[in-house]
């Protein structure tokens, strides 16, 4: 059986725990009301009620609640109350599938004579949740991941249920499509084309025609339902790096070299994790917040001189205004490289990497990544920029 546990609003929920005057009040953790930056991180369920959510604007937040209390966020502490959740977890299996900072899958299947019934251990790791953490939990017990997490969206906040094993069809089937993790409103639309409207209308749908519309993601959706155990823990779903601007701008020199550098900060996490992306995608917020993104399906890549370009050449076709956020983001991971790899290009940046490993990231940046700092104000290590110059030494 898998357990699923979902720290609920979790960011708001540690900033009430160390600040008990938070709770019970509309609360969001994200950027910075007064700058009139930055997006709502986590809200509140308080903070719900009045339309906030996840990824709203600072400034659309507080219209809409201009008595809501904003927090700017602990990062640090969040990561330390994870690393304390996921304790807790462990004493109860060794088997856990780490989904995101707040969420965790677990296998009890080996720890019944230990603990007792799944439903009792969910009890249990609940009770000790809000005890060590005074934080609370949503969790679920399903044989499967998919099952497990649509039954705690059921149940949330604060929720327990458990689906009885070979009830899991009879469970999902009545809800809407949306319910379904990994479908979006894109997704959505396209199943509702087909008469696809619940999650019982895709499990019926011949499997053969879900493949030819959706590929393997298609069959992945069906079979979830049934699939028992937890995956390999090692595989990211994406990687991205983002930057909002301090003043908007449509200064294409800036926003290319932003992208550089943003490009750069991602190939160092492809490189960290030996992994190979398939997959690059670019997005711009302009400065009335619409939002437009675009991809592109590449060979296997993990280096900075094949991905750039890729980068670049998605970016030019992209329409821009006043942009006021860019976004590189690589997903579709490998662990296999293109057989057209460059060698000395593998071999130079390998070189960087370990010098940045040492000194820090902006330890080694190349011009090209350094005309965006001008506009931001900031000294990387070594080296200072203003307006009109290029890097000055520092010595």
């Amino acid at each position: 059986m898998i357990l699923y546990c979902d720290l609920d609003a979790y960011f708001v929920s540690v900033e009430q725990a160390l600040n008990p005057y938070l709770k019970g009040r509309p609360v969001v953790v994200g950027g910075d009301p007064k700058e009139r930056r930055g997006v709502v991180a986590s809200a509140s369920y308080e903070a719900r009620k009045f339309g906030i959510h996840a990824a709203l604007p600072i400034s659309e937040a507080k219209k809409l609640c201009p008595h809501c209390m904003f927090v700017l966020g602990h990062p640090s502490v969040y990561a330390k109350f994870s690393k304390r959740f996921y304790s807790i977890l462990l004493d109860y299996s060794p088997k856990i599938e780490v989904f995101s900072i707040d969420e965790v899958f677990l296998d009890i299947s080996g720890s019944k004579h230990l603990f007792g019934t799944p439903l009792n251990i969910a009890k249990e790791i609940k009770k000790r949740i809000k005890k060590e953490l005074d934080i609370t939990a949503t969790i679920s017990v399903a044989k499967s991941k998919t099952v497990a997490k649509i039954a705690a969206e059921q149940v949330k906040p604060d929720g327990l249920i458990e689906i009885p094993e070979g009830k899991e069809a009879e469970f999902v089937s009545p809800l809407p499509i949306s319910e379904f993790p990994g479908i979006g409103k894109r997704t959505e639309k396209k199943l509702k084309g087909i008469g696809i409207y619940t999650i019982g209308d895709l499990l019926s749908y011949p499997l053969k025609d879900i493949y030819s519309r959706f590929g393997i993601w298609g069959v992945r959706w069906v079979n979830g339902v049934h699939q028992e155990g937890l995956a390999e823990p090692i595989e990211r779903k994406s990687i991205s790096k983002s930057h909002t601007m301090r003043k908007d701008t449509k200064d294409i020199k800036i926003m290319q070299s932003l992208l550089y550098y943003l490009t750069e900060k991602v190939v160092a996490k492809l490189q960290k994790h030996h992994f190979y992306t398939t997959r690059i995608s670019v997005k711009i917020r302009a400065a009335d917040f619409s939002e437009n993104s675009a991809y592109r399906r590449i060979p296997p890549m993990n280096l900075i001189g094949e991905i750039y370009p890729v980068v670049k050449e998605i970016f030019d076709a992209m329409p821009k205004r006043w942009v006021r956020l860019l976004r590189v983001r690589v997903s579709d991971f490998t662990r296999v490289p293109s057989l057209f790899q460059d060698k000395k290009r593998l071999k130079l940046e390998k070189q960087i990497q370990k010098i940045r490993k040492r000194f820090g990231f902006d330890s080694v940046l190349p011009l090209k990544a350094a005309y965006f700092s001008q506009s931001r104000k900031v000294e990387f290590k070594g080296f200072k920029v203003s307006r009109g110059q290029g890097f000055k030494d520092q010595k």
